[in-house]
């Protein structure tokens, strides 16, 4: 060890020998950080991965133990073989590739141990080929024990960097990298301390070694942008990986969310289905037995009069019309289910007319009127004389949705419909002073299936399909609907539809009527 310090301090430029232990930690590091990448991959990725992290590894040994040369300064001559030295560059990267393949794609303790014994000889050939590339003038002698030692410490130190990665944990790319530069840094120091030079006379073409200096400066540079290429291409893979994994588990939550609603929508599908159904088959198994049912409160002489008649028939319309209220109910719930899967299924094709806006807001509160008078709320009409061109039938069946979500829900006592001019088209606005919604459901309520939980609100019924199909009314007339809602004050549903308006003429009216 003695030797070696005294080599390092005696023999070399510290400036350079800094400058190589440098680059040599920071590719030691980029290269841990591509071989833990390896052994995290899939076999078929891994292959790549592969060739990355040998080819950074050889460039980076490579380019280190080549500046660290030139950080050698006697006082004699020296030069380089071309061909050894491109030779030692070659060996270094065939054997990084062949020592990381073998531990990288097979990945067991054997594989690992093989291949740092085989990355850490290709170092040390590497090395000493550089060193018979390295033509000083003068008389030469090596150090049989330093040159096996600084093998040894290659392979063991090189097989311990490799077995590091396949630990768990963050400290493994860390103990990789020290481990791994720990060995390059002392092959080399040590086979250096094992080369002993007798210098000769120097020669007129002996080299300056100021163009050492900068030498070594370009290659420690080329070096770094190589491995900062195959960093920035980790970085880069492993940023779109982590991209896809989070599309992926977000594209699983929405599954698994729009699974989970479909599930609750049938659950309380099956329950509205069952309770207007139940009252058709009760009601009518009551007008199947009404009449012998009558006849039996009768005497045994007692014959049926015209009072029994009459009460048999007030009975028969009142199970008449509960027969017909659930059949509505049910024939309600049916064409929801029908408009959506067709929506959903189909493009929605649009009957396009012009019509007026305030007739047309007049039969919806016509048609929710017995609603609203079961709700004590009252339902207003705010708007100018103004035709509209949409599709009326569509236009009815969307305001139909939100107002009677209104007088289900909000718990009004005033509902207003207006339509208000916008530019390049209209708003239908429907607005009450009801509960209001709180802002973390406001973008919930136009999934489909999707109801607020409230005890209340599920009392009041409904599939989850109401507003989910006014969102796709809005869109498909190219326009959309928005809602803005406060918590005790009230909600405002905003439908603009772009389109031709006018106000309309007397004449034009008594056309739409």
């Amino acid at each position: 060890m003695f030797r070696v310090a005294h080599t390092i301090h005696h023999d070399h430029d510290l400036g350079l020998v800094i400058l190589a232990a440098l680059l040599c930690i920071f590719g030691s590091w980029v290269v841990s950080r591509l071989y833990k990448h390896v052994l995290e991959q899939p076999r078929r990725q891994a292959l790549i991965w592969c060739y990355l992290t040998a080819m950074t590894a050889g460039i980076t040994v490579w380019c280190t133990h080549f500046i660290a040369i030139l950080a050698y300064q006697l006082d004699a001559p020296a030069t380089f073989h071309f061909s050894l030295t491109f030779l030692s560059l070659i060996i270094a990267i065939i054997g990084s590739t062949l020592g990381v393949l073998i531990a990288g794609l097979v990945k067991s303790r054997r594989a690992t141990i093989l291949g740092g014994a085989i990355f850490g000889l290709a170092i040390a050939a590497m090395h000493y080929t550089g060193m018979v590339a390295y033509r000083v003038q003068g008389t030469i002698h090596w150090d049989i024990q330093y040159l096996v030692a600084s093998v040894i410490i290659s392979v063991v130190l090189t097989t311990l960097a490799l077995g590091a990665a396949r630990r768990g944990g963050r400290r493994s790319v860390l103990s990789m990298a020290g481990l791994l530069a720990l060995a390059i840094i002392l092959l080399h120091f040590t086979g250096m301390a094992a080369f002993q030079v007798t210098p000769l006379p120097a020669l007129p073409d002996y080299a300056n070694p100021v163009e050492y200096r900068l030498i070594a400066l370009i290659i420690a540079g080329t070096a770094t942008v190589i491995a900062l290429a195959a960093f920035f291409s980790y970085v880069v893979e492993n940023r779109t990986r982590s991209e896809s994994v989070e599309e992926l588990r977000k594209a699983r939550d929405a599954a698994e969310s729009a699974s989970r609603a479909k599930s609750e929508f049938m659950s309380v599908l099956s329950h509205e289905l069952r309770t207007p159904l139940t009252i058709v088959i009760g009601y009518a198994s009551f007008l199947s037995e009404l009449k012998n049912h009558n006849l039996a409160k009768l005497a045994p002489e007692e014959k049926p009069a015209p009072p029994h008649f009459e009460k048999m028939g007030d009975q028969a319309q009142l199970y008449g019309q509960r027969i017909k209220f659930a059949g509505g109910q049910l024939l309600t719930i049916i064409n929801d289910i029908l408009d959506y899967t067709n929506m959903e299924l189909n493009e929605l094709a649009l009957d396009k007319t012009l019509f007026d806006t305030r007739a047309l807001l007049e039969e919806v509160v016509e048609e929710h009127h017995g609603s609203a008078h079961d709700k004590t709320a009252t339902l207003h009409i705010d708007t100018p004389v103004l035709s509209v061109t949409a599709d009326r039938r569509r236009s009815l069946q969307l305001l139909g949705h939100i107002v009677g979500n209104a007088l289900k829900f909000s718990k009004a006592r005033d509902i207003y419909l207006r339509v208000r001019l916008q530019s390049g088209g209209f708003c239908f606005e429907v607005e009450d002073n009801g509960v209001g919604i709180a802002a973390e459901d406001l973008d919930r309520i136009f999934e489909a299936f999707t109801q607020i939980e409230d005890a209340d609100d599920r009392a009041e019924g409904g599939t989850g399909l109401g507003l989910a199909i006014c969102k796709k009314l809005a869109l498909a007339h190219g326009g959309d609907i928005t809602v803005k809602s406060t918590l005790g004050q009230g909600t405002t549903f905003s439908v603009f539809i772009p389109g031709a308006t006018q106000m309309a003429e007397p004449a034009m009216l008594a056309q739409a009527s």
